[in-house]
């Protein structure tokens, strides 16, 4: 089932079965503000209280879109032969966490179809004066999201329709609950190696290996007083990030584009877990590296590029 309903004055869609209900709101960055998981009766994301306070904390709640992600060192970079100029953050003096922001998006098509509810909508650079005035690029993003039982699909297809190449980068930046427990989680990502950061939480361009602290990882690490801001490199691995809890296991996972992650439990871990999938690493742009490890991708004009995320519960 899906439906068009509101939420607190934002127009939303519900898309739900009876495993899960999602909310979008696609007003506010095509954001999927909530899943509630009806078999355990229980939030899988950090939830706003009011579309107000994802309007002013955009990147705190739900599964904010992030284009280009995370930082970018005094918000500039050269690309191409051409200099690029993004907001910073006074107080940093960088850019964060891409052009997006709370900007609406616009939904387009619904369908429900053996069992699968869909909903796709729509974003154009060049509808929006303060994007192109960053990057000056025409581009459409289409996102579908698909729910299928417990499945939640993030499809991305991106169109270049300007006369030059876009430097591109991509990430979500998801907010897991851990009901306050987290001595009963475990995480487990396949990574090869942590991108070393400068105090400005920039990588230094130098890959270290996982050391005592993250050895564990891709077989599983406990939650419990982890304090984690962290890069990591999933190389040629598959994408796959997975929570392990009280009778579920989410595993997220993307497409190959996604080499890097960034996991963020703000301050020692509590109630919140960020898992945040990127096609470009931090900082890419200013990065002297091979593209292929950065993950910076240039989409030519009049070329089309195609990303996946799925999030999949399963109740053990």
């Amino acid at each position: 089932m899906i439906k068009q309903d509101s939420w607190q004055g934002q127009t939303i869609y519900l898309l739900e079965n009876n495993r899960l209900a999602v909310s979008l709101v696609p007003s506010i960055n095509n954001n999927v503000y909530q899943i509630y998981d009806k078999t355990l009766q229980r939030e899988v994301l950090s939830v706003p209280e009011s579309p107000e306070q994802l309007l002013e904390r955009p990147v705190h709640f739900g599964t904010p879109i992030l284009m280009p992600p995370n930082r970018i060192r005094n918000g500039r970079f050269t690309f191409d032969g051409r200099e690029y100029q993004f907001d910073v953050k006074p107080e940093t003096g960088h850019h964060s966490h891409g052009v997006l922001r709370a900007l609406p998006w616009k939904a387009v098509h619904v369908s429900s179809c053996e069992g699968i509810d869909a909903i796709t909508s729509l974003f154009n650079t060049a509808d929006h004066p303060d994007v192109m005035r960053q990057y000056p690029h025409d581009l459409t993003l289409e996102v579908i999201y698909e729910l299928a039982g417990s499945s939640l699909i993030h499809k991305l297809r991106v169109a270049n329709h300007g006369t030059t190449t876009a430097p591109f980068g991509y990430g979500l930046h998801t907010w897991f609950q851990l009901d306050h427990a987290p001595d009963k989680w475990t995480l487990q990502l396949p990574v090869d190696g942590v991108w070393e950061l400068d105090e400005g939480l920039m990588p230094t361009e130098r890959i270290l290996p996982l050391g005592d602290e993250y050895a564990g990882l891709a077989e599983g690490i406990n939650l419990k007083g982890r304090n984690l801001d962290t890069v990591f490199r999933i190389g040629d691995r598959e994408a796959i990030a997975e929570l392990l809890g009280p009778g579920c296991n989410i595993k997220y996972s993307g497409s190959k584009q996604f080499k890097h992650w960034v996991i963020y439990t703000k301050g020692e871990a509590d109630n919140d877990i960020c898992l945040e999938p990127y096609t470009w690493v931090t900082n890419a742009p200013n990065l002297s590296l091979d593209p292929e490890l950065t993950g910076l991708i240039g989409i030519k004009p009049g070329e089309q590029l195609t990303l996946q995320v799925v999030l999949d519960i399963t109740y053990p």
